[in-house]
């Protein structure tokens, strides 16, 4: 396992009272590069660094373009990345943070699950009793909130929420047993029937009926749902093949994709019109994925896009338990917890620290992870 790199530095000018950090450190890492106005060079790293200022055990992380946070089995929540839009949630407007800072919830609130990936520049969470919380940039009202910048968690007008996931124009929350989404909706992603924006949560439409959803993903303009009998829907952009139905026509409404075997785990990646892709982990244990292959992203040993599923070249004797994208790069772990990606490398986002543009098959990291999760150039992992 990669030893503990330490932290890459203190934290940023601040333009406001400055921060309390935590004391204590747990072994989470990022790398790649962060942003919102543009990519913060002063945060790329080229391999997995520490971060410090974590405090108690982690047991799961989520990123967003421009941040990473992390749960603790305390029900806490970390934060470290940009901050000029509230972000870490903690009160506090700044460019960025190298540290994790503690997002402050209401007092009582403990939360049990984060959303991942997160929505553009901000975050969303569910607490214990159900309830939906979010914080940052609420710019295409994607975080189903009415205000603008939210320096500090607020509660969404929804209760029973079970999954919840977001991304640049819109998130999706799972309520009561339905699926909500909020946000814009041009490219169909909002999964209703219509192009239309929704500051309030709108109900998805064309779901199957009595099939319990067992998992949300969202990308750039686009939706997706794995039911419990294993079927996924996806929905919105497809112009490189995303909806994995053999056609580039956006989509309003869910799309079933044809899979030689249930889907068992499912993530999309993708950060803008020009990529956009998904890798799925079957219950047979193969790997399949589908849309835009620019960068090598779908791992298959060429660069060609593809409209429907095709088939990971694995490892010889690797087989995939977990999986994560991002905007040209994918993310996968193997049953001993070896870190494998293949993609794009400009940012530093595979991890390896080398020079290379690119690779169209999976290469390993040189680090062992319980979860990776990646969006747009920006990767953590613990």
């Amino acid at each position: 396992m990669l030893g503990a790199c330490g932290n890459s530095g203190g934290t940023s000018s601040a333009t406001t009272a400055p921060h309390t950090a935590a004391t204590s450190a747990s072994t989470v890492y990022r790398w790649g590069v962060v942003g919102n106005k543009g990519a913060l060079s002063q945060l790329q790293l080229q391999t997995p660094t520490a971060i410090a200022g974590i405090h108690g055990r982690v047991v799961q992380i989520a990123t967003s373009n421009s941040d990473g946070y992390a749960r603790t089995s305390s029900g806490a929540v970390y934060g470290w990345g940009v901050n000029s839009y509230g972000e870490l949630g903690d009160g506090q407007l700044t460019p960025y943070e190298t540290k994790a800072f503690k997002v402050e919830f209401p007092a009582g609130v403990t939360i049990t699950s984060l959303a991942n990936p997160m929505p553009f520049d901000g975050a969303l969470a569910i607490d214990s009793t159900g309830h939906a919380w979010g914080w940052g940039l609420n710019g295409a009202d994607d975080l189903c909130l009415s205000g603008l910048v939210e320096k500090q968690p607020q509660q969404l007008p929804l209760s029973d929420v079970t999954l919840a996931t977001g991304a640049r124009t819109h998130a999706l929350i799972d309520s009561h047993g339905t699926v909500y989404s909020c946000g814009s909706g041009d490219a169909g992603e909002l999964g209703n029937g219509s192009t239309a924006p929704a500051s309030t949560p709108a109900p998805v439409v064309g779901l199957p009926s009595g099939v319990r959803v067992t998992a949300l993903t969202s990308s750039w303009e686009g939706s997706g749902a794995l039911l419990s009998n294993g079927d996924y829907y996806n929905w919105g952009y497809n112009a490189a093949g995303q909806l994995g139905n053999g056609s580039t026509t956006n989509s309003a409404l869910p799309v079933k994709v044809n899979l030689p075997d249930p889907v068992a785990e499912v993530f999309q990646g993708g950060s803008g019109p020009k990529n956009g892709q998904t890798v799925a982990i079957l219950q047979n244990r193969g790997v399949w994925t589908w849309g835009n292959n620019d960068r090598g992203q779908l791992g298959i040993g060429s660069r060609t896009d593809s409209q429907v599923p095709v088939q990971v070249h694995l490892p010889k004797n690797v087989v995939f338990v977990s999986v994560s994208s991002g905007g040209y790069a994918t993310y996968a772990i193997d049953r001993t917890g070896r870190l494998w990606a293949w993609g794009d490398n400009r940012s530093g986002q595979l991890g390896t620290g080398s020079g290379t543009a690119f690779t169209t098959l999976p290469i390993k990291v040189g680090l062992h992870l319980t979860q990776v999760s990646s969006t747009a150039q920006n990767v953590a992992g613990f």
